[in-house]
């Protein structure tokens, strides 16, 4: 006979418990079940065109390419599934180049910490990049930060910012820092695509 995963009894027991906890608790927000930031993130569910400006270096103007996106909500809204799709990225030499870029985000809202998050994967690398962030309802515009790690021990920080400009747009800008300086430099445009 099979035996039954000590971790993840141990596992079931533990989130079971918090859960009851929390309901026995009737005064408490239930901190399960999505709400109004969650909301706030499926305004950019659907499918969406974009226009990316990337600046490779400084001295160089942006290179602009184009790509899609498709983003949904996953487990009844807790959480955005984003999937993006880039059909040519700069090369080495800095031109245009086939690349079939493919990158996966899951967004969310953690009740408990009260932060947003995102978790980025792409097939470009086999690391994640882990992101918190806020909300400001005054400029509409989520700020996220993290930290990269192209090569073992070259960290970078960066800044993610997400403004909504309407129903139908809104745009992205990338920072990184350098030399403790902050560079943009990446750019886009997004655009919902038309239901043809």
């Amino acid at each position: 006979m099979r035996q039954f995963p000590v971790a993840l009894a141990a596992f079931a027991v533990v989130s079971a418990t918090a859960h009851l906890a929390l309901s026995d608790d009737r005064n408490a927000n239930d901190a399960t079940k999505p709400g109004a930031n969650h909301q706030l993130l499926g305004e950019l569910a659907g499918k969406w065109n974009y226009v990316l400006k990337i600046s490779p270096r400084p001295d160089k103007p942006p290179i602009e390419t184009n790509g899609i996106v498709v983003r949904q909500p996953i487990m009844a809204g807790r959480y955005y599934l984003a999937d993006f799709n880039v059909e040519m990225l700069p090369g080495a030499s800095g031109e245009l180049e086939r690349a079939n870029f493919q990158g996966k985000e899951i967004e969310g809202y953690d009740n408990i910490k009260q932060r947003f998050f995102s978790v980025w994967m792409d097939n470009a690398s086999t690391s994640v990049t882990v992101f918190e962030g806020t909300y400001d309802p005054r400029s509409r515009t989520f700020t996220y930060t993290a930290e990269t790690e192209a090569q073992p021990g070259k960290r970078t920080k960066v800044r993610e910012q997400i403004k909504l400009i309407d129903g139908d747009h809104y745009t992205l800008e990338w920072f990184e820092e350098h030399g403790g300086r902050e560079i943009k430099t990446i750019e886009i445009a997004y655009s919902r695509a038309s239901q043809a």
